[in-house]
């Protein structure tokens, strides 16, 4: 319900205020929209090819055990890319400016994740627009499918609403490595498309200005 608030009408205002009169203060409940500041994707390279992609996890429960599974993907289809997994230094909660450093000087490119609950998805999110646009780092974020909107309302809001993600299943946490390994080879339930063909993509290919 909007507030309303009377206040005796001030003399200033009409000369000379009559015995009682009164002013109402009625709140607008629309407000206003928070500025935006569109930010800068990274280049992309036209191939990942001799190339290093670190493969960062966000500390949520197993996700590690989920980029094992793309690392092995890697592996079998894409042998010429060296992949290294890291663990943020903290709790998903807290940026990581030491990490972001380690793999802008030694990386080419970045799969973040997962985002996995409320949370942790904006969290990951985050994470992956920093080493994006303030590291130059191109980078894709992995998210498991109930978080798409909350996702795509933080990166628009984050000024990136064309941040490269893809989705799997939920849950992650407490599944089998063939059930994840099976995430990672299969579809992305949100767009139906490979999740891996959506990582590569997100990681060579141009994002919109």
């Amino acid at each position: 319900m909007n507030k309303i608030v009377t206040t005796p009408r001030p003399e200033s205002a009409v000369g000379i205020a009559s015995p009682g009169e009164e002013k109402l203060i009625v709140l607008n409940p629309v407000g206003y929209p928070p500025k935006v500041n569109k930010k800068t994707p990274a280049l992309r390279p036209e191939s990942l090819d001799g190339k290093t992609v670190y493969l960062v996890d966000c500390r949520f429960d197993d996700s590690v055990e989920l980029l094992k599974q793309v690392q092995a993907w890697f592996a079998e289809y894409m042998p010429a890319v060296k992949t290294k997994i890291i663990s943020l230094s903290a709790t998903y909660q807290h940026d990581d400016p030491k990490t972001w450093e380690e793999i802008k000087a030694t990386g080419d490119a970045a799969i973040v994740g997962v985002g996995h609950c409320s949370t942790c998805a904006p969290a990951v999110s985050t994470h992956a627009i920093t080493l994006e646009t303030r590291y130059g780092v191109p980078t894709v974020a992995l998210h498991t499918d109930k978080f798409d909107r909350v996702v795509a309302s933080v990166t628009k809001m984050a000024g990136l609403p064309e941040a490269p993600r893809a989705f799997v299943p939920q849950p992650v946490m407490g599944k089998t490595t063939a059930e994840l390994k099976a995430y990672v080879y299969g579809k992305d339930p949100i767009t139906g498309v490979p999740v891996m063909q959506e990582v590569i993509a997100g990681l060579t290919t141009a994002l919109n200005a």
